[in-house]
């Protein structure tokens, strides 16, 4: 059993099994504690990029993306709450990865959890890029959770 866990969110079905998973781990409400991470990994001035062929107004995109984010990560700690866990979360613009290992790191956590894969590219299709750019990277143990089914 785990004491301190920290997962990777992003409001998709394998983030969510992830954190049911992390949830488990800790063993309830006897003093675990989970960390509910999020990352956003973009260029610092792609705001400022125009899709005007596309339809698409960036900024407008960004605002309701964000929102999304923040609803979705409202959710995620509310449900680890309501399981009786400490939780506290943290979204930076940080790669997710980078953002995944400082944050467990930071609180001594004894496992990073993480789905098998979220909105990502084509690459690494089977398994995600997060995920197996965190097995590469980490020198904490990582839990990879693939969809349930």
């Amino acid at each position: 059993m785990a004491h301190r866990v920290v997962v990777g969110y992003d409001g998709t079905d394998t983030a969510k099994a992830a954190l049911d998973t992390a949830i488990d781990l800790v063993g309830g409400p006897d003093g675990g504690e989970i960390t509910v991470v999020c990352g956003e990994d973009r260029p610092a001035d792609w705001t400022g990029q125009s899709f005007k062929g596309f339809g698409v107004n960036m900024e407008v995109w960004l605002k309701d993306w964000r929102e999304q984010v923040a609803a979705d990560m409202e959710e995620a700690v509310e449900h680890v709450r309501k399981a009786g866990v400490s939780v506290s979360s943290a979204c930076t613009r940080d790669h997710p990865v980078d953002l995944l290992l400082n944050v467990a790191h930071e609180v001594g956590a004894d496992m990073v959890v993480v789905g098998t894969k979220g909105p990502g590219t084509v690459h690494d299709v089977a398994l995600g890029s997060t995920a197996m750019r965190l097995l590469h990277h980490s020198d904490i143990p990582v839990v990879v959770v693939p969809p349930r089914g």
